[in-house]
């Protein structure tokens, strides 16, 4: 009787185990074990994907709270907020600048700061939507950390705000103009520039004017120096001193986004119009 017993008990728990078994693992955890996995799987990747990502404002290291990665391959724009599209041919752009020069503005040669160097800007004539006051020169590219981030590296005489705003020049892609002429031909503040360097093309603002004596050109912030030079380490006190940097200036172009009390802007805002601008860029001929 009792071994029956015995029997009838331990074949019960067998069924009962082998119902366990066979039973399907629910939606829910079955989807968390797989994020689980791919989590772990990921991890070292993530990690090297953020790797170009922004540059904190007081060590150096990289976070990415704006969507203004830099990426650290010289060929690629790849993560870089800021870019141009990559249907847009830059190198034709290039050339199509490079070759106006017969419209020299007057008093509009400035120093670079580098030894005898000059950069003549040029007024182009467009045959497009961009309006009038379009400009281009042909410059270096110094690292201007004025604005939230004065206190970068080598930046000894930076001042805490901004020409338009309490900028931050480790967050936000903006070149600067010598004072003298954006009072002289009424450039609006913050207005659109297409930066080409190293064959790439770049978006970015005029957020800060240069009123030294003598007035040099040729600076922009520290996250547009970067970009356009990921390998060079540039900060307030290194730039990139060869005049091969082309500044093209929308004057009466102003991205939507931009508040003067913030020290970001809508990059996306930014992107959008210097997008459509460069699809629509074309010289009269």
């Amino acid at each position: 009787m009792l071994q029956s017993t015995f029997v009838a008990r331990f074949l019960f728990l067998l069924a009962v185990v082998s119902i366990v078994i066979a039973a399907p693992i629910p939606r829910g955890l079955r989807n968390a074990r797989s994020m689980i996995a791919r989590d772990d799987s990921d991890s070292d990747t993530a990690s090297n994907s953020n790797s170009g990502s922004d540059w904190d404002s007081e060590s150096g290291s990289s976070s990415n709270t704006d969507n203004t990665s830099v990426d650290s391959g010289s060929n690629s724009t790849s993560g870089v907020a800021f870019a141009a599209d990559s249907s847009i041919d830059v190198a034709a752009i290039l050339q199509s600048v490079e070759s106006a020069t017969s419209n020299p503005v007057s008093d509009a040669n400035y120093g670079t700061g580098h030894d005898s160097n000059k950069a003549q800007i040029y007024e182009l004539d467009m045959d497009s939507s961009a309006g009038r006051s379009v400009y281009a020169v042909e410059a270096d590219m110094d690292v201007d950390c004025d604005g939230t981030d004065y206190q970068c590296q080598g930046n000894d005489d930076g001042q805490s705000e901004t020409s338009y705003g309490a900028l931050s020049a480790k967050r936000v892609p903006f070149y600067v103009l010598p004072q003298s002429f954006v009072d002289q031909h009424n450039i609006k503040g913050n207005s659109l520039g297409a930066i080409i360097c190293n064959n790439k093309m770049f978006y970015a603002i005029m957020g800060d004017t240069n009123g030294d004596s003598p007035e040099v050109i040729g600076e922009a912030s520290w996250l547009m120096a970067r970009t356009c030079f990921p390998n060079d380490d540039l900060d307030g006190a290194k730039g990139h001193d060869q005049s091969d940097v082309t500044y093209i200036i929308f004057g009466s172009l102003v991205p939507g986004g931009i508040n003067e009390d913030s020290p970001t802007i809508d990059v996306d805002s930014l992107q959008e119009l210097g997008d459509k601008t460069m699809k629509e860029f074309k010289l009269s001929s």
